[in-house]
């Protein structure tokens, strides 16, 4: 780095060749694929798009991971070129790299083999300012990196563009702050009325810790480590995902439309709890969907505070006897998009209905400001579908629809977002793609 600097340093004062740019700060927390909000550079707006691959790593299986960087023009899709990243890589508190790369064409991908001992990097040397190159636009790192499911800190530092010899300041140098996860795998043998069943659970966040289940109470129980200071999660985007499967034949878990999920002590309510019935033929999967907004408020809440000891505690469990109602909000299981539905009438009925959908960010709670192509489906328990519609738009996310149901009964409602069109964009985000899933309740 040292090295860098002084080469930067003597640069300057040799050509005087200085970009500087207006580039906001990004920050994202608890995804595996993104594209960093725009940002002005020179006279364009540029994004950055990362992605880890695979975006799952189990703790019994070591495998090769890829980190993807790619700085493009937002409004043109165009790559932008001769780009030099300076990456800086943390898990926890845990320096793992910090290294400069170079693309000529713009676009990095790092590919980095699990092995013990320190952290190498293969390629070869950009003669300029000597970050590590390849003819390929794929370097090879190995060492202690993506080894494991978690949370990872990847804060990248854009020191030049359009050109070999075009730099930033050392002190202007564009900044993004990406926090991505790999999800965390577990499986575990329930037993109940002297029976097993295999459940798996996946945490999108971090590391999976203490998973037990209660039979008498038909409770699974699981905690992740987590940051609850309040000024951190104000500051970024964030979002939790966590995932569980039972199987179809642990009926009292299958046979369920409720179920009480918590939070360190608090339930959680309609869009926060997902019930998949169909993605899986031999299981029931069951999403915690937490969005900004949500984690905020249990850090402000001190009795959620009280029993975290610095982690999130998760519990999950059928409900007997109760009433499954019509849904009025989801959220996607990935690319965390929120969705507000409004019905009418409402509730909806046997007959004509409308159904408005009103699409925002769910990593920070504003409007996306987006065109939102989407696809509608609506089955019955069994998976008879009863309504399907597909490459739906909703022109600045917003969308109308016009649904008609024939008869009485409990549905299952899937909202599928394929991808954005943001304004002055010619190209179609779909690093945002997820399903958000429901109910609806005709009397």
């Amino acid at each position: 780095m040292e090295k860098i600097i002084k080469i930067i340093v003597c640069f300057l004062f040799a050509t005087g060749t200085i970009l500087i740019p207006n580039l906001l700060q990004a920050n994202a927390d608890g995804i595996f694929e993104e594209n960093l909000p725009p940002a002005t550079v020179g006279n364009r707006v540029a994004s950055l798009y990362t992605k880890i691959s695979p975006p799952i790593l189990t703790s019994d299986t070591i495998q090769n991971a890829f980190l993807q960087l790619k700085l493009f023009d937002s409004k043109t899709g165009k790559n932008i070129t001769n780009v030099n990243y300076f990456l800086t890589v943390y898990k926890g508190d845990k320096l793992l790299l910090r290294e400069l790369f170079y693309s000529k064409d713009g676009p990095l991908t790092l590919k980095f083999e699990p092995s013990e001992g320190p952290v190498n990097v293969y390629g070869s040397t950009e003669l300029f300012l000597g970050g590590w190159s390849s003819d390929t636009g794929q370097i090879t790192v190995t060492g202690p990196i993506l080894s494991q499911g978690g949370l990872y800190h990847f804060a990248i530092e854009i020191f030049g563009i359009d050109n070999v010899r075009n730099i930033f300041k050392p002190e202007n140098a564009p900044r993004f702050d990406s926090y991505l996860s790999i999800g965390d795998v577990s499986t575990a043998n329930l037993t109940f009325s002297n029976k097993n069943y295999n459940s798996t659970l996946i945490s999108y966040y971090d590391k999976i810790q203490n998973f037990t289940f209660e039979p008498k109470n038909l409770e699974a129980k699981w905690s992740m480590p987590f940051n609850w200071n309040v000024s951190r999660i104000k500051s970024q985007n964030i979002f939790v995902h966590e995932e569980i499967k039972f199987p179809k034949s642990f009926s009292e878990f299958s046979n369920s439309s409720i179920f009480n999920g918590t939070v360190n002590g608090q339930s959680l309510v309609g869009r926060s709890l997902a019930i998949d019935p169909f993605t899986s033929e031999k299981a029931l999967i069951i999403h915690f969907l937490l969005n900004k907004n949500d984690i905020v408020k249990m850090a402000e809440n001190k009795n959620a505070l009280a029993v975290s000891n610095d982690s999130m505690k998760f519990t999950i469990r059928p409900l007997k006897n109760q009433t499954q109602k019509t849904s009025f909000e989801v959220v996607t299981d990935t690319g965390a998009i929120h969705a507000l539905l409004g019905w009418n009438p409402n509730p909806p009925v046997v007959g004509k209905n409308t159904l408005n959908i009103n699409f925002s960010d769910a990593l920070n709670g504003n409007r996306l400001n987006a065109d939102v192509n989407y696809d509608l489906n609506i089955r019955t328990k069994d998976g008879q579908e009863i309504v399907k519609s597909n490459n739906i738009t909703a022109i600045n996310g917003i969308s109308n629809q016009t649904l008609s149901f024939l008869s009485k009964g409990l549905f299952n409602l899937e909202v599928k977002v394929n991808s954005l069109k943001f304004a002055n964009q010619t190209n179609l985000d779909t690093t945002r793609n997820g399903i958000a899933r429901g109910f609806v309740v005709i009397p």
